[in-house]
């Protein structure tokens, strides 16, 4: 083979090459986007509130287009802080058993659309003598965190495996603990470091380090969907009322959104809207707000505290977990 003829031959083989990789990059590229479009591919016209308007505080369902609002428990004996997981209608709750909270779990019925909705399947999940607060699940539905008296737990969904993550101290407060979706690391509001801030702690290492810096965190904090923002409630505003900020789970740096007495943020599985609570126009009442526009829309309007909604869910393609 002449010194021409194998130019152009190793020439070609370079070219080819260089075609594998770039179609191969492309498809990688492609599944990824794929993957990503599927998980927050979501019906989210629907949310799950508290609310004292009928007295006790009860678990309702809200439709976001309509703003119709309907009662999905009367038990009377007060619920906090639902949690959701994304690929199921599996809920989460805070409900006073006797002198204390406990946390149970139970299932949106299968017909909340069109009939009446409730919670079915019901069970208690955790019980002791100090109070369970501020549930959060993993996107899978294994994992759960919360807050106790005893500090900042972590257990699987049906109660097993319970363990002490940060144990309550007497010189600090920590609160408000929030699984991250993939279920690795747990976020929490704390003043370990002398003011209120995000800290995270990582499972697979048990390391904890500071996120924020000047967040004046006040709590609501709530993951998004691809775990690298925070959404939470802040005192670093412009004008000294409470909003809502989010932070980048990794450097920490954030962005407030609103700062009109805001609190209790909750992310869509898209990103792109947000649940609030506000006082703005008086009682706690729930609006949305379009984060790419910035335009706010009021939900709710009863005498009662309107607060802590999350998104429901439901996948409109077979779900596939975020690698």
């Amino acid at each position: 083979m002449d010194s021409n003829r194998q130019s152009i031959w190793f020439i070609s083989r370079v070219a080819c090459g260089l075609a594998v990789l770039t179609l191969t990059l492309l498809s990688v590229i492609s599944i990824s986007a794929q993957t990503r479009g599927q998980v927050a591919e979501q019906d989210e016209n629907y949310a799950v509130f508290v609310s004292q308007r009928n007295g006790a505080a009860e678990l309702y369902l809200i439709d976001l287009t309509t703003k119709k609002v309907s009662q999905i428990t009367n038990s009377g004996r007060g619920h906090l802080s639902p949690s959701i997981a994304l690929d199921s209608r599996t809920i989460l709750f805070a409900e006073r058993s006797g002198s204390n909270y406990e946390l149970y779990s139970g299932q949106i019925s299968a017909a909340w659309r069109n009939r009446r909705p409730t919670v079915v399947g019901v069970n208690r999940i955790t019980t002791g003598t100090e109070d369970k607060y501020s549930p959060s699940i993993s996107i899978d539905g294994g994992m759960i965190s919360f807050a106790s008296g005893n500090g900042i737990e972590l257990m699987t969904y049906n109660g097993a495996g319970r363990r002490v993550l940060v144990p309550v101290s007497e010189s600090t407060n920590s609160f408000n603990p929030v699984i991250s979706p993939d279920g690795k690391r747990v976020a929490f509001a704390s003043d370990r470091s002398g003011s209120y801030e995000i800290w995270i702690y990582t499972r697979s290492t048990g390391d904890l380090r500071q996120l924020t810096n000047g967040a004046n965190v006040l709590g609501g904090l709530n993951w998004s969907i691809d775990s690298r923002q925070l959404a939470f409630a802040s005192g670093s505003t412009s004008n000294g009322r409470s909003g809502i900020a989010l932070a980048n789970s990794e450097s920490g740096s954030f962005r407030v959104l609103t700062e009109d007495n805001d609190s209790s943020p909750s992310l869509s599985a898209r990103g792109d809207r947000l649940i609030f609570t506000s006082t703005r126009e008086g009682d706690p009442e729930l609006y949305l707000l379009n984060i790419g526009s910035g335009r706010i829309e009021r939900l709710t309007n009863s005498m009662g505290v309107d607060d802590t909604a999350v998104f429901l869910s439901e996948p409109v393609r077979p779900y596939r977990s975020i690698p």
